[in-house]
């Protein structure tokens, strides 16, 4: 698999890139696509409340809403999806999955709707 790395900082090694972060790009380019809309999408290590999920022991790995102007907020919480999907080369389809799926949910949509292959 070939190593992807940031640019040069200030004569220094460059420092491997953050897979997550790429895998995010690949996936949110694919949504972008599909959608032809602009969501907020951002993405959190841990939630600063863990009690929040606890009730019924399944980590989010996804969660959203639509704010009062309509638009969509989807925030991945990047911790339990490391978790759950170890394999990075299959990460950047498993984050559009989420995020197509969380759209389809938030906006009413059937996600064949939105991608016929999906």
């Amino acid at each position: 698999m070939a190593r992807f790395f940031s640019r040069d900082r200030h004569g220094r090694r460059p420092l491997p890139s953050d897979g997550f972060d790429r895998a995010l790009g690949i996936a949110h380019r694919w949504f972008l696509d599909r959608v032809g809309e602009v969501a907020t999408i951002q993405y959190v290590t841990a939630p600063a409340d863990m009690d929040w999920w606890r009730k019924d022991n399944t980590p989010p790995l996804i969660s959203g809403g639509i704010g009062s102007s309509g638009q969509v907020a989807l925030t991945l919480h990047r911790k339990f999806i490391e978790l759950k999907y170890s394999d990075d080369g299959m990460l950047p389809e498993r984050l559009y999955e989420l995020l197509i799926t969380e759209w389809a949910a938030l906006t009413g949509k059937d996600v064949s709707e939105i991608d016929p292959e999906f």
